[in-house]
């Protein structure tokens, strides 16, 4: 009876003192994913003295598991600073890469990421550590380095666990490269289509603005030939005018003439034949001659023709 008894005492003693260390319980906890239990529990246990880098590990894991990456990011570097040749520092520097990919620091997860295959190429956590810098190329837009590095993980690691994720990144990325190539041409054809229209607009207005001048010219041209025929006619009409005058006044001379030698019974004689020659005369001046000699003949012989009716009616 004595033996059980012991045993029993033993069990509850080593259950109480589990029970008291925090390091013991966090991993209890973790082993659970009971996570903010784990976490608790591990922040308990770095606080005792000598705790060393056992806890500080185990709090950063917990810390990555609940998603609190701003907080496990600050404890990674206080591990890194305090425990620079703990065995735990390569897998630390692996989580620090994979954190400042979570927090959208592409660059220094790079950095930190290519760091680590350097310094530890033979760790087991290597091919995953490519696949996170070609997931930080992948989420700048550097495709083309993002599948090489990607083909890497693929040829050089086959049967890792990311060749699967690293196969359908891989495609994605070809995908991507499609697109955007039919984007390219999509974008080409446009601006094609742009300079077409604009061409063709530039064409119309240019064919507009020929309409409108040739309109003008053949206005103005409508209109000079009118002006030219009204300028003929005029002109026309002035000299049948100025002819017209001149038998005027040479049917005058005539008349008074003919009533000078009906009153006096005397010959009539002929008109001038240089006076008429003169009046068809071309030259201005002649014609003008001509015309004020008929007038002063004209009015001679009315002159006369008065005369001699006076005289017979005294």
């Amino acid at each position: 009876m004595k033996k059980p008894a012991i045993a029993l005492v033993l069990l509850l003693a080593a259950v109480t003192a589990f029970a008291q260390d925090p390091l013991m319980a966090g991993l209890d906890a973790y082993a659970k994913s009971d996570w903010s239990t784990a976490t608790l529990s591990f922040r308990r246990a770095v606080t005792n003295p000598g705790a060393g880098a056992e806890p500080w590990y185990w709090l950063i894991m917990s810390e990555l598991a609940s998603g609190d990456i701003k907080t496990a990011l600050s404890d990674i570097q206080r591990f890194t600073v305090s425990f620079p040749d703990d065995e735990k520092i390569p897998d630390i520097t692996y989580q620090e890469g994979r954190v400042h990919f979570l927090m959208g620091s592409h660059e220094d997860s790079i950095q930190t990421l290519y760091r680590f295959v350097s310094q530890w190429p033979s760790h087991d956590m290597v091919p995953s550590a490519y696949y996170w810098i070609g997931e930080n190329l992948y989420s700048v837009g550097r495709f083309e380095e993002a599948r090489s590095v990607f083909s890497l993980v693929l040829t050089s690691w086959p049967q890792g666990i990311k060749r699967e994720a690293a196969s359908y990144r891989i495609s994605l990325i070809k995908q991507t490269a499609k697109e955007d190539e039919l984007l390219k041409l999509l974008k080409m054809s446009h601006e094609e289509s742009l300079r077409i229209i604009e061409d063709y607009q530039r064409r119309e207005r240019t064919y507009e603005q020929a309409i409108t001048a040739y309109q003008k010219r053949i206005s103005d041209m409508i209109k000079d030939t009118r002006m030219g025929e009204l300028e003929q006619q005029l002109g026309e009409e002035k000299t049948r005018n100025a002819q017209l005058m001149d038998r005027i006044s040479e049917l005058e001379l005539r008349n008074a003439e003919l009533a000078a030698g009906l009153v006096s019974g005397a010959d009539i004689p002929a008109s001038s034949g240089t006076a008429n020659t003169d009046l068809s005369s071309e030259d201005p001046d002649s014609r003008r001659r001509a015309l004020e000699e008929l007038r002063n003949k004209a009015r001679s012989l009315q002159t006369l023709y008065d005369q001699i009716l006076e005289g017979e009616a005294q």
